[in-house]
Parts: C-alpha cells; structure tokens; sequence
C-alpha cells in the first residue's frame, strides 16, 4: 500500500526522467541546427550573360518536326534551346548566341523558302552580320545549302556567301536513304538518315575543318570554319534523325542514335 511519501517519490523520479529525456533531446535538436546552419551551402551557378544560348528556327521553309527533332537531340545533352519563327529572331537572339536551321521540305526548295522567310521580316542579311560580328550558325541539310554563295545560280537567287569554297547536291537520288559516313575526330562510321543534302568543296586556301566524309568518296560530308568573328558548322546528314524517321521512310537505322555525332559539332560551335 502506497503512502503520500512514496507518491512524492513516484512523482519526483517521474518528473526527473521526463525532464532529462526532453532536454536531451532539445540538446540534440539545437546542436543539429547549428551544425545544419554553418553547414556550407552549394550555390546555383546560374550561366553567364555572355555564355551563347541555343535558338532553332521553324518556319514555312523548315521540314515539319525538324526544328522540335534538333531540340530534342540537344535535350538529352543538357542542352537548352528554344524554337523561334522568323519573325522573333532580331529580338531574341544576342551577338554571341547560337542559330540553328534545320532541313527544308522534302520535294521542295528549302533553302529558297527558307531565306524569303527571312528575308520577310529583315533577317536575312541581318543573320549574315550576325555571324560577321561573332555570332554562332549550324546549318543542317537547307540550312548547310544556305551558306553557299548562289542557292539557284540560273535565277540569281544568291545564299549567304559564307562559306569559303562551293556547296553542291552530293546524289540526283531526292528521296530518303541510308548513307554511311566517316565522323574523322570520333574516328568512328555510322549509317546515317541523309535526303538530299549537301556535299563541300573547301577551296585550297580555306581554313576548313573537314569533320565528316562520306564513306563511298570521301566527299566532305561536314565541314567547320569561321567566318569573320563567328563561328560555322555545316552538316549535310540529319544526325537528329531518330528511330521515328526511319521506321516513316521504311529505312533500316543498323547502329542505331547518330545524337552523340550531332552534339559534338554542336558543341564545337558553342567554344569560346
């Protein structure tokens, strides 16, 4: 039988255990803040205002899904791009910034198409000082064949003339093929989507890197150089080409995602 005397001791040793079990824990909880606020913290190193970003465009004359295909490929890179129309690209795009311009419309002429929709809103020759005064172009397929001096010689339908050397159709074949090509830095051959595009012809004087050949002639298939202060690369193959693009025009993709070849070109552009 419990007496007052031992209910007080209950309740002391009670209390006593109570208070030692909240401040140990208090302690616990307080040396764990501190530590967490002197903790260093990693901070977000946001890119440079003067680090080139990446815009592609899309527009009448630009084969439909080749603009969202190339910002898919550079996706996978970590590379952050956005679509542009013509009509955004003075506005948008900086003196360092990146210009992609994808393949034109099968059967059509792209390159044609492409340069009146820029010529629409006075970006034609605007991206021609762009690329003069440091600016960064990537053309692919229609935009490979608008750096060259005359899109239709005939007709004086005259290109953006950067390119040192002549640009010529590689095969009268128009339709969609597999084609093998040799990438010289990766020193790797892959079959790759080709429709239509380009071969170049670097004149003898011309500092162009030959980053490509075709593997039946050994044509040049890609091709970078500068131009004034900017910087160029020209590739006739679509390299942005997924599985997609075969399995529509019943082609046979035997080595699989050209992206990793793509990208590389890409990212030598965008050096400093």
């Amino acid at each position: 039988m419990y007496n007052a005397k031992n209910r007080k001791n209950i309740c002391w040793k009670l209390c006593s255990k109570f208070l030692r079990s909240f401040f140990s824990s208090f302690l616990i909880r307080a040396c764990l803040l501190t530590w967490l606020f002197f903790l260093p913290v990693a901070e977000a190193r946001p890119s440079s205002l003067s680090d080139p970003q990446v815009f592609i465009l899309k527009s009448t004359g630009v084969c439909q899904g080749c603009a969202e295909a190339i910002s898919k490929m550079l996706f996978t890179a970590g590379i952050r791009s956005q679509i542009l129309g013509p009509e955004q690209l003075i506005a948008n795009v900086r003196p360092q910034d990146l210009l992609i311009i994808g393949g034109g419309v099968p059967g059509g002429e792209g390159e044609w198409t492409i340069k009146q929709d820029l010529m629409k809103v006075h970006a034609f020759e605007w991206l021609k000082k762009h690329i003069e005064n440091g600016g960064r172009y990537f053309g692919i397929c229609a935009g490979a064949y608008l750096a060259e001096q005359w899109i239709d010689r005939p007709n004086k339908i005259s290109g953006l003339d950067i390119f040192p050397g002549s640009i010529d159709v590689y095969t009268q074949n128009k339709s969609a093929q597999v084609l093998r090509v040799r990438f010289l830095r990766e020193r790797v051959v892959r079959s790759a989507y080709f429709q239509d595009g380009p071969a170049f012809y670097p004149s003898s004087a011309s500092e162009v890197e030959v980053v490509a050949r075709f593997e039946r002639d050994k044509t040049p298939a890609a091709v970078l150089f500068s131009y004034g202060k900017g910087k160029v690369g020209l590739l006739s193959p679509h390299l942005e080409a997924d599985q997609d693009w075969f399995t529509e025009a019943n082609l046979n993709d035997q080595d699989g995602s050209d992206y990793d070849l793509g990208i590389n070109m890409i990212k030598k552009v965008l050096q400093p």
